[in-house]
């Protein structure tokens, strides 16, 4: 019974929302070529309704039923209102000032001369 409903719901929602609405005019369409058979082979008789009809139609005595046929107009049958928003990234910007202070790693005057008389010892001739 859930499947049916499913199935039901989802046939008239694609059915009333998309240009599937004009298969409800394929009752005027067995109509009408019924108007037009002649009585011999189906389907020659049915390439020249298609051609008739869907091909470069002509204003002429039944002009306004064959406007009825379907997909011989094309509708709008729905309207989405729905937006997708737009996403604009835009990156951070922070504005730092520069600091300019120099670093010294590395000065010969902060080292003590008794210092390296105690490590270093010149080679000795004998």
């Amino acid at each position: 019974m859930k499947t049916w409903l499913i199935f039901s719901v989802a046939f008239l929602y694609i059915s009333t929302s998309t240009q599937l609405s004009q298969l409800y005019k394929l009752p005027v369409f067995i109509t009408h070529f019924i108007e037009h058979d002649k009585g011999g082979d189906f389907f020659k008789e049915m390439k020249v309704f298609l051609v008739h009809h869907y091909g470069g139609h002509e204003v002429d005595e039944d002009w306004e039923t064959d406007q009825k046929l379907p997909f011989m107009k094309v509708e709008i049958a729905h309207i989405d209102l729905a937006a997708i928003p737009k996403f604009v990234f835009i990156t951070p910007f922070i504005l730092k000032e520069k600091i300019e202070t120099t670093f010294v790693y590395f000065d010969e005057n902060n080292i003590y001369s008794h210092y390296l008389n105690s490590i270093w010892q010149p080679p000795k001739q004998a």
